[in-house]
């Protein structure tokens, strides 16, 4: 991930993609990459302006995040968890939450201070998924966690729900190289086997929920996907083999060119917002798939999504900006 912010604008900042079928225009917000710098317990206004003004937008649904609710070089401690889990529940709508890197993958830092990753993100459940059944927020809605599959009770953290012939899932994919980025070296926690074991039960997981989901899709004749995970995964190219991401990727690819309709794929990860049709593992384009990037960084920026599986359009992805002007 970086650590500054860069806004790019695409010269289109909507792109539709879509298969008609017959229901209501909604709409839902989704966030990334933030409060980035906030300590437990200091006021931000922008912060707080952006919850106010989603929650007065009667048009939304939801919130979405796409992960890293703090800064990679701040301490991963139980009270920042908290103070995340308290300021995502000022949400007077459901909001989901997909993991990120910094709250738990790079927390061996010695500047995040010195934790060991696996019980960073054990204490995560604990704190963001304690009822796997439901979102945070105020209104909880109903979800459904691969952790009611015989196999999959720790993943907790993917869920999927279904609103107007429309599927929503999260997944648990993070940058610093899926977690296998080399840990600090001036810090004492050192990464052992465990911490390998740790990324590959995750991706298989990863990827066996990529395909349940796409499989349930498929069998309830849904008409369209959107997905959330927190890694750029340097898709837009040919996958290297050797890349965190590739066995992960190459499902993906498979999936979305089985299922044969829109699939918008969003994630955050590297702080600017983008929209394109970028190629997945084996660099050759899909029709039918759709990225968006998440603004980070900053906590005045986030997209409103417009939902119309009506019209021959679905997606449409608009940038919103609620700077309090502080």
């Amino acid at each position: 991930m970086l650590p500054s912010f860069r806004l790019i604008l695409p010269c289109i900042l909507s792109l539709h993609v879509g298969w008609a079928v017959a229901s209501d225009v909604f709409q839902f917000a989704l966030l990334g990459d933030m409060p980035y710098r906030l300590e437990p317990g200091e006021h931000s206004v922008d912060f707080d302006y952006l919850v106010q003004a989603i929650n007065k937008d009667w048009d939304i649904k939801w919130v979405l995040h796409a992960g890293d609710i703090k800064s990679s070089r701040s301490p991963c401690s139980d009270a920042m968890l908290l103070d995340r889990y308290q300021r995502f529940n000022q949400f007077n709508k459901p909001f989901i939450l997909t993991p990120g890197d910094n709250e738990w993958t790079d927390c061996h830092r010695v500047s995040a201070g010195e934790f060991q990753p696996r019980e960073r993100l054990d204490k995560l459940r604990q704190v963001f998924w304690h009822d796997p059944a439901h979102s945070l927020g105020r209104k909880p809605m109903a979800v459904t966690s691969q952790s009611s599959i015989s196999g999959f009770e720790s993943f907790s953290e993917n869920v999927y729900w279904v609103k107007d012939n429309l599927l929503f899932f999260t997944v648990h994919m993070v940058g610093s190289k899926n977690g296998l980025q080399s840990f600090d070296r001036n810090s004492y926690v050192q990464r052992s086997g465990k911490d390998v074991d740790e990324v590959k039960r995750r991706t298989r997981a990863a990827i066996y929920w990529v395909q349940h989901v796409f499989a349930y899709a498929r069998s309830k004749n849904i008409s369209g996907i959107f997905m959330l995970m927190h890694a750029d995964p340097g898709i837009g190219r040919p996958v290297r083999r050797s890349s965190a991401y590739y066995s992960f990727i190459s499902a993906l690819e498979q999936a979305v060119r089985s299922y044969g309709k829109p699939v918008m794929l969003a994630h955050g990860d590297t702080h600017f917002y983008r929209l394109d049709r970028p190629t997945l593992a084996s660099g050759i384009p899909l029709p039918n798939f759709t990225r968006v990037i998440t603004p980070g960084g900053t906590s005045s920026l986030w997209l409103r999504i417009t939902v119309d599986p009506s019209s021959i359009d679905i997606f449409h992805v608009q940038l919103e900006d609620t700077d309090s002007g502080e």
